[in-house]
């Protein structure tokens, strides 16, 4: 049988119920082994924890890559943030497997086409110079190199870099092992070639790695200076009568952001406070990758989750702490029919994340 075919019978079999799945990797190209494996990515209503197992089935190797909507799409924006998209290639050109939400599969296909075709955002100045700077300082090392199995080393580092520094300077996505000479070859073939052809000679690779230093702005070694000075910067005060209404909200409750990005100029932290009227209930939402932590200052708030497909209801009073993990879809009640719930909430991530839901289950 055919890969597609062989993991479209497997999705059926595993996972009758799959929203949708694509098979991608080198098992669909001209590039194919005899170890090529079947990466199949698969997307479940209600999945609490994604998961990559491996396994054969009817005799061929698997890779599964098994998420709910929510995590699919929080490990395609990391792999974007961090410039090497892999899941997102084996989405994009890959086959669609079963779709069974009425073409969401083939939007998710086209809307990370345009992602991909559009490139990584161009370098700042402080990464295009670090990246100078290691390159440079690669290059000192490898002339300087007398230990056979030290140069041996450095010579494959310098092969690494210099695939990164053209990638990075021609806004290409990245790649880690065979694919960031995928990556490479798609971007600049001759270039691909040449670091091939001179990885045993260390003069011919320094003169390859120095004319794609010559891209990035030449050689940068003495006189680089990174600062960075985190110690010395002012305390921001934000007075109660100051806080923002402008966050993310949702329904049956009022979220009012005191220190963001935004406000405070923070990075990684959103503090702020909710109020839920009395005898009022929020909307089902989970808060994405933000790590949660509450406070409750007055009232006496229900927090509500899934735990084993039932309801959990945390009671709390003024004084005590919920923790909130990424994801995890949840509620804030107040049963109280005539006073305010106040709680302080602080995230990890630097303005507040609110996705709303239909209900508690996972997506």
């Amino acid at each position: 049988m055919d890969p597609v075919s062989v993991a479209r019978a497997l999705v059926e079999e595993m996972f009758p119920g799959a929203l949708y799945a694509f098979v991608g990797g080198s098992v669909l190209t001209e590039r194919r082994t005899k170890t090529s494996d079947l990466d199949v990515v698969v997307v479940l209503d209600g999945l609490a924890t994604p998961y990559r197992e491996s396994l054969r089935w009817q005799g061929w190797p698997v890779e599964l890559f098994v998420h709910s909507e929510t995590s699919l799409r929080a490990y395609l924006d990391k792999d974007f943030d961090r410039r090497q998209p892999s899941l997102a290639r084996m989405c994009v050109d890959g086959a669609v497997l079963a779709d069974r939400t009425g073409g969401r599969a083939s939007d998710l296909q086209a809307a990370l086409g345009e992602r991909l075709a559009a490139g990584p955002p161009d370098l700042t100045s402080a990464q295009a110079e670090r990246a100078r700077y290691g390159l440079s300082d690669l290059l000192d090392d490898l002339e300087g190199a007398t230990d056979p199995g030290e140069r041996t080393f450095i010579r494959w580092q310098v092969v690494q870099e210099t695939a990164r520094v053209a990638l990075g300077v021609g806004q290409w996505w990245q790649g880690s092992g065979k694919w960031l000479l995928r990556e490479l070859r798609a971007h600049d073939p001759e270039l691909a070639e040449e670091l091939l052809e001179a990885h045993e000679d260390p003069a011919r690779l320094a003169a390859v790695a120095s004319g794609v230093l010559e891209r990035a702005g030449g050689r940068l070694w003495e006189g680089y200076r990174a600062e960075g000075d985190p110690f010395h910067r002012p305390l921001r005060h934000v007075p109660s009568g100051t806080l923002s209404g402008e966050t993310a909200q949702s329904s049956g409750m009022r979220r009012l952001a005191a220190i963001s990005g935004a406000g405070a100029g923070s990075e990684r932290l959103w503090m702020g406070q909710t109020h839920v009227a009395p005898a009022t209930r929020s909307s089902n939402h989970h808060h994405g990758a933000s790590e949660t932590a509450i406070y409750v200052v007055s009232g006496t708030p229900s927090f509500v989750f899934l735990e084993g497909g039932e309801e959990v209801r945390l009671e709390t009073r003024p004084g005590d702490y919920v923790f909130v993990p990424p994801y995890v879809p949840h509620r804030e009640e107040n049963p109280d029919p005539s006073q305010e719930a106040v709680v302080v909430i602080a995230r990890s991530t630097q303005e507040a994340i609110v996705v709303n839901l239909p209900d508690l289950r996972s997506r």
